[in-house]
């Protein structure tokens, strides 16, 4: 049987239609294309309009360093030299670890690459299938499979090492959050998706006699680090000769490239599979838009790169200060919405006059809390 990270080289054989996680596109390699000074910026005056300030601190880290080593030993592009086209880097206003453009991109110019070898699978795309992907079962195939199995902790230990602890690039999710503070979250949706998360987690860490707490987190680095991408596989029928199409869904840790924050409404990229059907595919974050050297690079979370802010905390911890999406959920309603302002137990102001002294969880637990409260039309 292959190796669990090699059988992202099976999944890519197959006919792929993606939507992930996070924005995805897919292309083929150009036959034959000479490229000359891509990204780079024009002569003459315009060169200094291609970058800005530089507002972070290029992570200088031992993992990381090790990290970017290991991948280009597997010739992955866009990173490692400075002129590469990208670093990782450590906001100077709030501490966030992020990646940086190095030098100045055009709209559609790859900006980074690894191939498809690196791609840590955490579902067996053969056993996949059409239901919505548990990231508390890709969580335990990430224990079984990489964390603590000795070999293949060594084999990815460059990437391993790079990875969130609870001391470091943690921000909780509601699964985190005691009974109470679920409660005071008071969204239909994001109380009922915390309490069925934590259910998940303890029914499974009881069956394989994990710890709660380990299977917690390493549930939450799924969530929140991790790729869900759904594939279409045509598959041939023998009667009539017709076509059946059908969609699964697989979990994937993209080393290097999970490291980008997220934008929900100025995203400047996008994920993007180039030769999706080969099997020396790669996974790239390709520019959405022009690119100066020295901005931040995001992408967008979620689904076709939209993201609810119930949705970015549930799954990442944290809560966008601009989203114009969830104006479009509310809209929508439903029985996990609430229909209006009067629907709530507190008043948008005294949630804002809370939030300027909260703590802990609180912080955003109201910060949902106003931001929801924002979205409502105004009458």
């Amino acid at each position: 049987m292959l190796a669990p990270s090699n059988l992202v080289l099976v999944l890519l054989a197959q006919s792929i239609d993606s939507v992930s996680s996070f924005a995805v596109s897919s292309s083929n390699s150009p036959k034959r294309k000479a490229i000359s000074n891509q990204g780079k910026a024009a002569g003459g005056f315009a060169k200094k309009f291609d970058s800005v300030p530089i507002s972070h601190k290029r992570d200088e880290s031992a993992s990381t360093q090790n990290l970017i080593n290991f991948l280009l030993q597997w010739k992955s592009e866009g990173l490692g030299d400075p002129d590469a086209g990208t670093e990782v880097g450590f906001d100077e206003t709030n501490g966030v670890r992020g990646m940086y453009a190095t030098k100045p991109f055009k709209k559609n110019d790859i900006i980074c690459k690894i191939p498809s070898d690196v791609a840590l699978a955490l579902v067996d795309p053969s056993k996949a299938t059409d239901e919505s992907l548990n990231v508390a079962d890709g969580a335990l195939n990430f224990l079984q499979w990489y964390q603590n199995n000795e070999q293949a902790r060594q084999t990815w230990s460059a990437y391993l090492d790079t990875l969130p602890t609870r001391e470091a690039h943690f921000d909780p999710t509601p699964d985190f959050y005691s009974d109470d503070e679920i409660e005071q979250l008071e969204f239909p949706m994001i109380v009922k998706q915390a309490a069925e998360r934590k259910k998940q987690i303890a029914t499974l860490a009881d069956r394989e006699s994990i710890p709660f707490e380990e299977l917690q987190f390493a549930t939450w680095l799924v969530a929140s680090r991790s790729f869900a991408i759904k594939i279409t596989v045509d598959d041939p029928l023998v009667r009539d000769g017709a076509v059946s199409t059908s969609e699964k869904g697989i979990r994937l840790l993209l080393p290097y490239l999970d490291m980008i924050n997220h934008s929900s409404d100025n995203a400047n990229a996008e994920l993007h599979l180039i030769d999706p059907e080969k099997d020396d595919a790669w996974f790239s974050i390709r520019a959405v838009r022009p690119i100066k050297k020295g901005k931040e690079i995001v992408i967008s979370y979620g689904a076709s790169g939209v993201e609810t802010s119930v949705g970015l905390l549930m799954n990442y911890g944290f809560v966008p200060d601009e989203n114009k999406i969830d104006s479009l959920l509310l809209k929508k309603g439903g029985e996990d919405c609430i229909d209006s302002l009067d629907g709530w137990s507190t008043a948008l102001a005294e949630d804002e006059a809370q939030l300027s002294e909260a703590t802990g969880n609180m912080v955003n637990i109201l910060k949902l809390r106003t931001k929801l409260k924002q979205a409502y039309p105004s009458d």
